[in-house]
């Protein structure tokens, strides 16, 4: 083949109908992936692209990118990758450097675009024809295929110009060391501005293999990343940045993780690979893994050397060798005189390669610096690059990566030269000299900038200045504002003195500090300055890259709440920026207060499945959330029906934990009944092996899954991780073992929200939970979908039953409550009424619903073999009003006195008590005593069960809640605080 083209030809002859390119959200086979690129080709050959001219990609990382690469190179065309994360002078720059007649992107850009202000023409990927022509243009080894910009010394990147001849010559290597083969799923993990991106995707495409797009969720830490490599079933990854794979070693140690997936082969490339990370990697991954470290520049088409490292390496090596020449390349070690250095000896490494660069686009004493004839053969074309990395030769030929011959280093894989940094930040007004070292943190480098300047000028200023020009990969982490430069005694900057010196950590500010425009952004911005102890921030700052976290968000809520009723915790997570906080207040704040009487809606048990078979009898089951209030109250009656239950329980000691709640909760020991698995559902397999996972799946007759994250608020992506991804974990053991029977522990909480997004009509009468039903809230919405998780269970012939749990309180018996009773919205609720001695006057029905009474029904119901629903409500049949509710508090000795809900809050939180004030914001949260519709109607999940024993709600129930509460020092006194109005 003598072109990119041909390589992925081939493979479409060969393999049409297999998957060629996947993310998160689309694929498309290798007959599609050609059709959708010819249809690019297509579309800039009619608009007059010439071969040889450059077009220009602003587009995020997605199948469409690939599409518009393949349509690019079938055109003729050389593509021009860029990212639409980094600055517009950056982009704009590299489009007008090109002289790019075309751009690919798609309309959602179309505003972005407009502001770079060039004079390329769009060609929108969601807008093209839909055709079935062809292009044909001639194409040799020898035309350019691509451009990839790196940091360049003047202060602009240096576009650097890649032919055909070398992505192939790459491809067959790293194909035959890879031993790359159409079943084969291959991670693409690089940027698509960032060379590694190249091999990753061609070598599958070449190979008919499948080509994952990681997204930027999914790579963002290593519990994402060997969550989808697992996911994915990916067996090849062609490059990992070094410092990644550091942290993947790491992780999988601390969460006893064993095995790389199915991954056989991967290469770690970017910066120097130690020989501890590359130790702590194979005794984390064993041998199953091969590990190649690789070696190579920009302008020799990615790589030019490779090492396999060995199982068993020796303690004292620290730098494990960039190995030897790939394919199709020669490496020389040259001294200073130019001259080729004894092995042992340091010299710098000059490359001569079949895929050596024809140099730096409009640059050509760069150019002439650094490609020059190969003085040593003529191979090659007859052309060598100095690298700048400095080398040495080993007695068995490896070469050992030592430094950079300049200032230029790597960060994150990222190839930067400090020099550019350190030029743009004497480019801003006031600073005088400026520079920049690297600093090693925790085992990653990150840039510390030293400046000197005429005023003092904020950290904020001057890297809001620096992001104009700069990618986030090049703004330093630190900085520090000096007198004087230290200097060596050469003359030079005294760098290794700096790095001695420490710096502050600056904060990465959004473009550009925008000052409150309105008393309502002041506000809250003071707030988040005070609670964070922090300044140079504006209204469009992210509050958690400022240093928030969930509780900085109640304290800045108790400094707002008074003013701002309209502002809640998940707005926070939400919106996450003053501006956006303050335009929702805005808006609360003009709605009127309507006080309305309220007819309350019996919310029923849907939808409704019927059940055609008779269950199996249960023998054993799996219980996961074992050490939670209701999993260990479940684990107890079952133990005590003599039932065998294998509990899922994480972390070290796991046994030791589940000892201590069953001791804690009942004074009992375990006993032969009750099995400990160490497990973690946030895992596949719960991080078992296989054969471990089948095993457990054969080894019992009922699933309960009573595990989740049940906090009102917080990041969705956690909620989604634990709620939905360990559901579909566990669930997993119904495909191992059909005849097992599912019982999904889930909350009442997703009906309510129903009800007050106005939703609840679309899931009336329906024997389904609609694919498009979605909440507001992240929990009960996570809820929601694990609910519909299971359910769909059902469509496919297994057996699965829903049980929404209520407003779970102390046992009916003593009052006993769970152990961190003050995370408990409810608990905190009354906490608060006896507190202050006032309570809001609200129209509600209450659920209290005994935890042994909840766990009852729930094994009465897993024990049945006959059953007449799937979906079940396990609360109280009959709850009290809020009236009633404050009737008994009053019977038992707390003295608390209703009075308008707003003069309620207005009475709160003008109250000089903290912890008052702060009890009562997540309570306005949605958490607290509210008007609500909302009654979770249970009479018929009773009835099918036979259940009868009904705990009395009553003033000796609540008297022991309220004893429990006093006793273990949740509850102070037993009388009303007074306080000083402010």
């Amino acid at each position: 083949m003598k072109n990119i083209v041909e390589g992925f030809e081939l493979s479409v002859k060969k393999f049409p109908d297999h998957i060629a390119i996947k993310d998160k959200n689309r694929y498309l086979t290798y007959k599609e992936l050609d059709k959708e690129s010819s249809r690019v080709a297509v579309e800039l050959v009619k608009n007059g692209l010439k071969k040889g001219q450059f077009v220009s990609i602003f587009l995020k990382r997605s199948v469409d990118t690939v599409v518009s690469i393949l349509g690019i190179l079938k055109a003729g065309g050389v593509y021009v990758p860029l990212d639409p994360a980094h600055p517009e002078e950056r982009n704009r720059y590299i489009i007008e450097d090109t002289q790019s007649p075309f751009l690919i992107t798609k309309s959602d850009w179309l505003e972005k675009i407009k502001k770079l202000n060039v004079s390329s023409k769009n060609i929108l990927l969601d807008r093209l024809d839909d055709n079935d022509e062809d292009v044909s243009v001639d194409i040799q080894e020898n035309d350019l295929a691509y451009v990839i910009y790196t940091s360049g010394t003047t202060g602009n990147p240096k576009g650097t110009l890649l032919r055909h001849v070398g992505v192939l010559n790459l491809v067959s290597w790293k194909q035959r060391v890879f031993n790359i083969r159409s079943e084969d799923r291959v991670l693409q993990f690089a940027t698509f501005s960032f060379d590694a991106s190249v091999p990753e995707t061609f070598v599958s495409l070449f190979n008919g293999s499948i080509l994952y797009l990681i997204d930027d969720e999914e790579r963002m830490s290593a519990e994402h990343f060997l969550k989808t490599i697992d996911r994915e079933g990916i067996t090849v990854i062609p490059a990992i940045p070094t410092v990644f794979c550091n942290q993947l070693s790491k992780y999988a140690k601390t969460h006893g993780k064993r095995k790389f997936g199915k991954v056989r082969a991967v290469g770690v490339a970017g910066e120097l690979l130690t020989g501890e990370v590359a130790r702590n990697f194979k005794r984390q991954f064993g041998n199953e893994t091969t590990l190649f470290n690789l070696y190579g520049p920009t302008e020799t088409t990615v790589a030019a050397s490779y090492y396999e490292v060995p199982d068993e390496i020796d303690e004292n090596m620290y730098s494990v060798p960039i190995g030897k020449a790939i394919d199709g390349t020669k490496l020389y070690v040259v001294n200073e005189k130019g001259e080729r250095c004894k092995v042992g000896e340091i010299g710098e490494l000059w490359i001569a390669s079949v895929g050596i660069s024809l140099g730096y686009l409009n640059q050509p004493e760069k150019t002439a610096e650094v490609f020059i004839k190969n003085p040593f053969e003529d191979i090659f074309e007859g052309m060598v690059y100095k690298s700048g990395d400095l080398v040495k030769e080993l007695e068995d030929g490896n070469l050992v990566f030592i430094d950079r011959k300049d200032t230029q280093v790597k960060i994150r894989g990222h190839r930067i030269e400090i020099a550019e940094i350190e030029n743009r930040m004497c480019q801003i007004e006031g600073i005088l000299d400026a520079v920049v070292v690297v600093e090693e943190d925790n085992a990653e480098k990150i840039l510390k900038a030293f400046y000197i300047s005429t005023d003092e000028l904020s950290h904020a200023f001057i890297i809001n200045e620096l992001k104009k020009n700069l990618p986030s990969y090049m703004i330093p982490s630190k900085m520090k504002r000096i007198e004087e430069l230290p200097f060596a005694p050469t003359g030079k900057v005294d760098r290794k003195k700096l790095k001695m010196i420490e710096a502050d950590r600056v904060i990465l500010v959004t473009d550009e500090i925008v000052n409150p425009r309105n008393q309502v952004e002041e506000d809250i911005l003071n707030a988040w300055k005070r609670v964070l102890n922090i300044e140079g921030i504006g209204v469009k700052e992210d509050f958690f890259e400022v240093g928030g976290h969930s509780l900085k968000i109640i304290e800045v809520l108790a400094e707002i709440k008074k003013k701002y009723r309209g502002l809640f915790i998940k707005d926070f997570f939400e919106l996450r920026t003053v501006e956006k906080l303050a335009a929702k207040a805005i808006k609360e704040y003009k709605k009127e207060v309507q006080v309305k009487e309220t007819t309350f809606v019996q919310l029923k048990e849907y939808p409704v499945l019927k059940v055609d078979k008779i269950l199996p009898k249960v023998k054993s089951v799996v219980l996961t959330g074992a050490t939670g209030f209701l999993g260990s109250h479940l684990l107890k009656r079952l133990a005590d029906m003599k039932i065998h239950t294998y509990a899922i329980v994480r972390g070290n000691q796991p046994e030791e934990r589940l000892k201590k709640k069953l001791n804690k909760y009942f004074h009992m020991e375990m006993n032969e009944y009750i099995h400990v698995v160490n497990g973690n559902l946030t895992q596949r397999f719960f991080g078992l092996s296989v054969d471990e996972f089948k095993e457990l799946a054969f080894k019992v007759d009922a699933v309960i899954h009573s595990a989740a994250d049940v906090r009102h608020f917080g990041e969705r992506e956690h909620f989604e991780k634990v709620n939905v991804e360990g559901t579909k974990h566990v669930l997993e053991l119904l495909d191992v073992n059909p005849d097992l029977v599912f019982h999904h522990i889930s909350t009442v909480g997703t009906v309510e929200d129903l009800l007050l997004e106005g939703k609840w009509m679309e899931f009336q009468g329906k024997n389904k939970i609609p694919e498009d039903l979605q909440l507001n809230n992240v929990y009960t919405d996570t809820k929601l979908k694990a609910e519909r998780l299971v359910l769909d269970k059902v469509k496919e012939g297994y057996q699965t039953f829903i049980y929404r749990m209520g407003n779970l309180t102390g046992r009916a018996s003593d009052g006993v409550f769970q152990e961190n009773i003050d995370s408990n919205a409810f608990y905190r609720m009354m906490k608060l009424m006896i507190l202050v001695g006032k309570a809001p006057d609200v129209n509600w029905m209450v659920d209290f619903t005994p935890i042994d009474f909840a766990s009852a029904v729930v094994t009465t119901s897993v024990l049945k073999t006959q059953h007449a629903r799937r979906v079940y409500h396990v609360n109280h049949p009959e709850p009290i009003h809020y009236r009633k509710f404050i009737d008994l508090l009053n019977e038992v000795g707390y003295k608390v006195e209703l009075m308008d809900k707003i003069e309620y809050e207005e009475f709160v939180l003008n109250l000089t008590s903290e912890e008052a004030r702060n009890l009562l914001v997540a309570q306005l949260d949605g958490d607290g005593a509210k008007d609500s519709e909302a009654v979770f109607d249970s009479r018929d999940t009773m009835t099918s069960l036979g259940i009868k024993n009904i705990p009395e709600i009553n003033k000796e129930y609540m008297k022991k809640l309220l004893e429990h509460a006093f006793e273990v020092g949740f509850i102070k006194a037993n009388k009303i605080v007074e306080e000083v109005l402010v």
